[in-house]
């Protein structure tokens, strides 16, 4: 009798024992799998995927070769790429080469790290009285000399707060910032008609050239895109040889003025003669008697006006 108790209180602990094993048995495995990740995390940030490759490649600036851009990213090889910063390495070559424009940087497992770059290229001039500073379209200062480059559009008025090259161009006028970009990326995107001068002396009354020939006269710079794409349109209807002004009418129409009827406007004489009492005409004399010519007053008739 006394062995069947035993048995039946054996199997009852027995019982309890499995069910609180079967219990605790997702927290074991939790467990577990917590510490195999922390070890793979800290053997990854250590004796796992450190850098045996820095590949440079892209349109590399010709003033630097790729020794010189992996010194500037500040990676090392040996370094590990699980702790590794794409952005940071990217803005340590941007800070510190001019002449790249553009970083890419891709992390490519177990042990190579791929560095992309993009060259600048000088897009515009900008020119005050402190000489001329070289732009890169994305506005980086490339550089500060006395002479503009012919080749490139010229931006006056813009009022630069620096002038090292390296840094970003920014103006004294926040406005003239926003001004600049919209150009910069309307230009960016492709002109039929290239814009190669921009005056910003007057943000509420901007000037560009088109093709070193048409003075558009935008005004301030609402719809400044919409303004420059309806430039276009009615450079597309004139002679690819007219040279003239065009200015804005109202938000949504353009006025076009040949240059040679503006230089020409046509004059004409009218004279005007003094008349007694009667209507006669008096004829004055100088002091020897010869007549003298009556007086003179010019009209000027403006140059034939187009609209758009």
């Amino acid at each position: 009798m006394q062995d069947v108790e035993k048995t039946e209180i054996q199997r009852n602990t027995s019982a309890k024992r499995m069910r609180r094993r079967n219990r605790l048995r997702p927290l074991y495995f939790l467990v577990v799998a917590v510490l195999v990740a922390g070890v793979g995390i800290a053997l990854s940030m250590t004796a796992f995927f450190n850098i045996a490759t820095i590949e440079v490649g892209g349109n590399k600036p010709k003033q630097y070769n790729e020794d010189e851009i992996a010194h500037a990213s500040g990676v090392h090889t040996g370094d590990n790429m699980m702790r590794l910063n794409k952005e940071e390495v990217a803005q340590n070559i941007l800070d510190s080469l001019v002449f790249v424009e553009d970083v890419q940087v891709e992390k490519k497992f177990p042990d190579v790290l791929v560095i992309t770059v993009s060259a600048s290229h000088s897009a515009f001039n900008v020119v005050d009285d402190s000489g001329t500073l070289q732009v890169s379209a994305a506005g980086k200062i490339l550089k500060n000399s006395p002479d503009a480059d012919s080749s490139l559009p010229t931006i006056t008025g813009y009022e630069a707060a620096t002038r090292e090259a390296g840094q970003k161009l920014t103006s004294q006028d926040s406005q003239k910032d926003r001004i600049f970009q919209t150009i910069s990326k309307k230009m960016a995107g492709g002109l039929t008609y290239p814009i190669t001068s921009v005056d910003l002396t007057d943000k509420y009354d901007i000037k560009l050239v088109f093709d070193s020939r048409v003075e558009f006269e935008v005004g301030n710079w609402s719809e400044l895109d919409y303004k420059i794409t309806l430039a276009e349109t009615v450079l597309d209807q004139l002679a690819p040889d007219k040279i003239g002004y065009l200015s804005m009418v109202g938000d949504h129409q353009c006025s076009y003025r040949d240059k040679s009827a503006v230089e020409q406007q046509t004059t004409a004489a009218l004279a005007t003669t003094a008349t007694d009492e009667n209507g006669m005409p008096i004829l004055e004399t100088d002091e020897n008697g010869n007549p003298i010519s009556p007086v003179t007053e010019t009209t000027t008739t403006a140059a034939p006006l187009e609209e758009w």
